[in-house]
């Protein structure tokens, strides 16, 4: 029961158990980066360019973070101007630009990104391997139903559709 002496399901308490736990791991990032000096939308634009794979444009990290075009932009733009970052177009695009990071940008990136990538990395590796899989699986498969019922939601109602 709730507060109101209502039964609730059980999916009702995961619901609000995942979105606690979820509230917890943005919290422990958020407090993990304010003692680094440095924002959250930051941190996952330095964890891109320091750890995943492959050239990214400003597009390609609001795109993987759900960050805006004007926050991505801001911080690269900090980025160049204090020497961390270059910016090359790329070949057959208009204005899509490739981010880079210079010498001293890669130096500084590592000294924030990496310490919070290494703890991420003991946590994990206390799961098992299978406990890993079913978490990012199962997360997985919510994230993309929770996408599709947002996307249903927002759809006008169609004439004498039911939602």
């Amino acid at each position: 029961m709730d507060g109101g002496g209502t039964v609730r399901s059980d999916s009702e308490k995961q619901l609000e158990a995942i979105n606690q736990q979820i509230k917890d791991i943005v919290g422990l990032y958020r407090n993990a980066v304010g003692r680094l000096g440095m924002s959250e939308n930051e941190l996952w634009v330095w964890y891109t360019l320091i750890f995943m794979d492959g050239g990214h444009s400003q597009q390609d990290i609001c795109g993987m973070w759900s960050l805006s075009k004007q926050t991505v932009n801001t911080i690269i733009s900090n980025m160049v101007r204090k020497g961390f970052a270059t910016l090359e177009t790329i070949p057959g695009t208009r204005n899509r630009k490739e981010i880079g990071l210079t010498k001293a940008g890669r130096a500084y990136g590592e000294s924030m990104v990496r310490p919070i990538f290494e703890v991420e990395q003991r946590a994990i590796e206390k799961l098992s391997a299978e406990e890993r899989s079913a978490c990012t699986a199962a997360f997985g498969k919510y994230v993309g139903f929770l996408r599709e019922e947002i996307l249903r939601a927002e759809r006008p109602a169609e004439k004498g559709a039911v939602r």
